[in-house]
């Protein structure tokens, strides 16, 4: 499901034109003048537009966008904007790149991990087709760590998901971006256990979760419970580490179902 009013409002907040182009405005304002969303388009599920995603640690990285029925050209951005236990780093995304596809063509980016974006091993990347047709869909798929995930389209209901660890877990890491158009909290809670924490996150801003650097106690077979406040909708990728084992958490839309 494709929100025409939600796309441009995240493309004001963020400083990008009606070209694609992003400008100097204010990354990340409190959305209070924000466009509200006015119409919707139904569509596939594994293809959308205005995709958000995000990684955390992920090794040589790997995005194949596919076209859907007509010629796309796709804008990729980086994101750098962070938000920490201590504060926020405010980063406008950057242009990256631009590929231009014909109908059903599959195209190629290697994610450039080198980039500042990605500074402490984290950042988010945001897709978004030129022009408003809402017809502009295309299909994501980010392969790294050996897998290959989807990453566009509507995964499934948000609001509250677990993530759940097993018995042996060391450590949980999560990453999860605000891809609404304002600003909300973002609660963890290990079910089983009293560890909680919240953080208010602006548009684009990504946050990194460590249960290790929070010193949480991830024993036993529980799950982590993401929260978010005012209906507001977050991208979330992660691992879990065990003995001699990662596990990857694949990226996640976390919007509803069309």
């Amino acid at each position: 499901m494709r929100s025409i009013g939600l796309v441009a409002g995240l493309l004001m907040l963020a400083g990008c034109s009606s070209s694609g182009e992003w400008t100097s405005g204010e990354v990340g304002g409190g959305g209070t003048d924000a466009p509200k969303a006015t119409a919707q388009v139904q569509q596939k599920a594994q293809f959308a537009d205005a995709t958000l995603l995000n990684l955390v640690d992920p090794g040589a990285t790997t995005i194949a966008i596919t076209a859907d029925g007509m010629p796309i050209t796709v804008q990729i951005f980086y994101s750098g904007d962070k938000t920490t236990d201590t504060g926020r780093t405010a980063a406008a995304p950057v242009l990256v790149d631009t590929i231009s596809l014909d109908t059903d063509q599959t195209g190629r980016h290697n994610v450039n991990l080198s980039n500042s974006a990605f500074n402490n091993g984290y950042g988010a990347i945001f897709l978004d087709a030129i022009g408003s047709d809402p017809l502009n869909v295309f299909q994501t798929y980010v392969e790294y760590g050996g897998a290959i995930y989807s990453a566009g389209g509507s995964v499934f209901q948000g609001g509250s998901y677990r993530i759940p660890y097993l018995s042996g877990t060391l450590r949980v890491v999560l990453t999860v971006t605000n891809q609404s158009n304002f600003a909300f909290d973002v609660q963890f809670a290990n079910i089983g256990h009293t560890d909680v924490l919240t953080r208010n996150i602006v548009p684009f801003s990504t946050y990194k979760f460590d249960t290790f650097a929070e010193r949480w106690n991830v024993s036993g077979t529980n799950s982590i419970q993401i929260t978010t406040s005012g209906g507001g909708t977050v991208a979330l990728s992660g691992y879990i580490d065990r003995l001699l084992q990662r596990q990857r958490i694949a990226p996640v839309k976390a919007s509803p179902f069309p």
